[in-house]
């Protein structure tokens, strides 16, 4: 029998940032992924046709540049190599002018300019906010989260403090309301919340917004050079260089406990593996639910994580192209990382949200478009392109066998005729993924989500996922939890991998 330090389950980013720290700790680490391939969503693909490479789930390296992972691993060492494009983002409106992200704040400022000079003005002043607070930013996310009540009492001894407690619970359209004279600067942070979930009138949308707006103009929305699953295989080459081991193809059937304590796991194969330590990458539900259905926990952990909820289902479409299309809104967008194509206006984007939470399919969804093939041209054959269209919120409980095609052909159609008329006639391959397929296809993504769990502000900090599960450490000794279920949640970060194996290494001082 087999027996290591620490088992991770789960070869996803963050289960492979955590068996990094811990190997290079000294401890005799093994990741276990169920899937015959690495990298959970963080993984490229040839998803349409062969010789397209495609990111099935995240895209962007966007919080990750916040993350101290990238360089305490020397993730470029072993082959992570970053794009950052000039135009990160682009906002297209019904006319096809566009608000456009670039790589300095003084190109933005002229972006948002064309709209209103002021709004231009105060996103300066927001950005350098967040430039002195980047620091302290940075130190809550890469730490276990403090309670919520610690929180507010901080901020209510802090100078300005008062102002950033109404910020953390106002929605997106109140504050950016009263924050920007433009509609277009005010539809733009509501994309940019209903990409987390959140819906416009939604309490806690406005500071995701305002976070990742900020994030994207200090570093930009980079792409991962060959595919995101770059990254999985930087951290598995730095692993195996640490003395960690993978074993991909035979997922975990149950976390063995003894006593209280976790000892191991079982494999679907029958092996049994025994380890100091078990750290769990994988869904907070799967994992409570499943893995440890056997290890009698108490009654009131089964009961937190039954209620915890899931989040927004996601609908992507991915097409391989002929040649490169063209933008009506122009080169900018075309030269962007994303292109969103979201609802105009924040009614829209709240009548589409209004719509999926009633278990419909809405007339004009919530959308962006990512320009894989234009910012890394050596995904695809020469000559050629790809788009990834991805809806961020569309309803699970509908029959998407039938509607899968039809809603895809729908949207790109509405795509053709008012934003790339060139669209329809260049696409020789596509692939539609519905929530169900997201599901079958990875065990994370229950309901077809990419964020382990809504991020509501009742599931966020010292709460994610549960109040008794909320600083990495499972319902049994010896169990840690160290994916995008644990603060500081979804999104390529690194950090909730990070955050763990540092309180594992606390623990075992």
């Amino acid at each position: 029998m087999a027996h290591y330090d620490a088992i991770v389950v789960g070869a996803g980013h963050n289960g492979l940032t955590c068996g990094c720290y811990l190997a290079r700790s000294g401890l005799c680490v093994l990741v276990v992924e169920g899937r015959a391939a690495i990298g959970g969503m963080t993984s490229t693909e040839e998803l349409v046709l062969p010789g397209f490479r495609t990111d099935v789930h995240a895209s962007g390296y966007q919080l990750a540049n916040l993350s101290s992972a990238t360089g305490e691993l020397a993730l470029e060492d072993f082959g992570l190599e970053l794009i950052r494009p000039e135009v990160s983002l682009s906002k297209v409106f019904p006319d096809n002018r566009c608000l456009n992200i670039r790589a300095t704040l003084e190109k933005t400022q002229a972006s948002i300019a064309k709209f209103s000079r002021r709004d231009a003005e105060t996103w300066g002043s927001l950005y350098a906010g967040y430039l002195a607070g980047k620091d302290l930013l940075r130190h809550e996310l890469e730490s276990p989260p403090l309670p919520s009540g610690a929180i507010l009492t901080g901020l209510e001894n802090d100078p300005g403090g008062q102002d950033r407690i109404r910020l953390r619970y106002q929605s997106v359209r109140s504050w950016a309301g009263e924050t920007f004279d433009s509609a277009a600067m005010r539809d733009l942070m509501a994309d940019f919340a209903g990409h987390a979930g959140f819906a416009p009138d939604d309490a806690g949308g406005a500071v995701f917004a305002l976070l990742f707006l900020s994030v994207i103009q200090d570093a930009g929305n980079r792409v991962v050079k060959g595919g995101m699953g770059s990254l999985p295989a930087a951290l598995a080459a730095c692993l195996t260089r640490h003395g960690g081991e993978i074993r991909a193809g035979t997922p975990v059937t149950r976390i063995l406990v003894e006593k209280g304590t976790a000892t191991g796991v079982e494999l679907a194969d029958g092996a049994i593996l025994r380890a100091g330590c078990v750290v769990s990458s994988v869904h907070p539900r799967h994992l409570i639910l499943h893995l440890l259905q056997d290890a009698g926990l108490d009654r009131t952990v089964i009961e937190d994580i039954a209620h915890y909820e899931i989040g927004a289902s996601q609908l992507g479409i991915y097409l391989a192209l002929s040649a490169p299309v063209t933008y009506l809104a122009g080169t900018e967008a075309a030269a962007a990382t994303q292109v969103h194509l979201t609802p105009p206006t924040t009614d829209g984007l709240a009548e589409a949200f209004r719509a999926i939470r009633a278990e419909r399919l809405p007339d004009e969804p919530s959308l962006f478009v990512v320009n894989e093939a234009t910012l890394d041209p050596g995904r695809v054959p020469a000559g050629r392109s790809a788009l990834k269209i991805i809806l961020t919120t569309v309803p699970f409980a509908i029959d998407w066998h039938t509607e899968r095609i039809r809603y895809a052909q729908a949207v790109i159609d509405r795509i053709t005729r008012h934003h790339i008329p060139d669209l329809g006639r260049k696409i020789i391959g596509m692939t539609v993924m519905s929530p169900v397929d997201y599901e079958a296809d990875l065990a994370s993504a229950l309901h077809g989500t990419v964020t382990h769990g809504a991020m509501t502000l009742y599931q966020q900090g010292a709460m994610r996922p549960t109040l008794r599960l909320g600083q990495y450490r499972g319902p049994v000794g010896g169990l840690y939890l160290c994916g995008a279920g644990s603060h500081p949640g979804p999104g390529v970060s690194m950090m909730p991998g990070r955050n763990a194996a540092l309180v594992i290494l606390e623990d075992r001082k």
